[in-house]
């Protein structure tokens, strides 16, 4: 027994520990109410990658991505952290051939979660806080098409500001568990043109709300121009009340 009981110990030496990149992650998908041996088991497996500006990645077969940092662009609209790249039905298998597959664009550098696919399906299949997280992530998608994109009564400069404020947001979570830098006052990334073909409004418009928020002390004045990437946000209570549909008070 004593033998056997030596070899258990030094089989237990032998099992390799989770890194802290692991466990960090696990706690994320715990956070997103995943049950501890899926989210275990999904972070083991996944993969933190870092992207540079200009960088390409499709979204199809085997994998699924996060956006845990960073701005990506389909070529039209804009999408910031936690949007999940793709198609989100695991159950379904992906489509093959080059229509079917989803392009995206770093337009700041950035960082992804990459899941294998079959893994998520796998845990889909058998543990409903599986699904429920993909069903949440699946609402909040809807959301953010609907309040950030959504063609509705508020003017183009509320417009402006609510996209602003989608793309200046960092995942609380993510910036906690140490998975992405900390939050700053500056957004990274897209160029007046981006932001107009995402809103599907002229170039003058975006630089007439630009110029708006510069003279009302919400963004810096600085970094003017069309093909400014980046834009500091000094006030961001009073962007999030334009955002809403709020004016702004009167210069002074």
């Amino acid at each position: 027994m004593a033998g056997l009981d030596l070899d258990e110990a030094r089989a237990e030496r032998i099992v390799p520990r989770s890194t802290s990149r692991e466990i960090r992650l696990q706690q994320y998908f715990m956070g997103k109410g995943v049950g501890a041996e899926a989210a275990s088991e999904l972070a083991g497996l996944s993969g933190i990658y870092r992207h540079a500006r200009g960088d390409r990645t499709v979204a199809s077969g085997p994998f699924m991505e996060i956006v845990a940092s960073g701005i990506v662009t389909d070529g039209r609209r804009l999408w910031g952290a936690e949007w999940w790249l793709g198609d989100l039905d695991v159950f379904r298998e992906p489509m093959r051939g080059r229509l079917s597959r989803s392009r995206y664009e770093f337009v700041s550098p950035g960082r992804t979660i990459r899941i294998p696919r079959e893994v998520m399906r796998s845990w889909a299949m058998r543990d409903l806080s599986v699904q429920r997280m993909l069903h949440q992530v699946l609402t909040d998608r809807f959301d953010i098409l609907d309040g950030v994109y959504g063609l509705d009564h508020r003017t183009p400069l509320s417009r402006l500001a609510q996209l602003l404020l989608y793309l200046s947001f960092r995942s609380p979570d993510l910036v906690k568990l140490r998975l992405v830098p900390g939050r700053d006052d500056v957004l990274y990334g897209p160029t007046q043109r981006h932001l107009a073909d995402a809103l599907g409004v002229s170039l003058a418009t975006v630089e007439k709300g630009m110029s708006q928020l510069r003279k009302n002390h919400i963004l810096a004045s600085s970094g003017k121009g069309r093909a400014n990437r980046a834009y500091t946000i000094i006030n961001l209570d009073l962007l999030t009340i334009v955002a809403n549909g709020g004016t702004m008070p009167p210069l002074e």
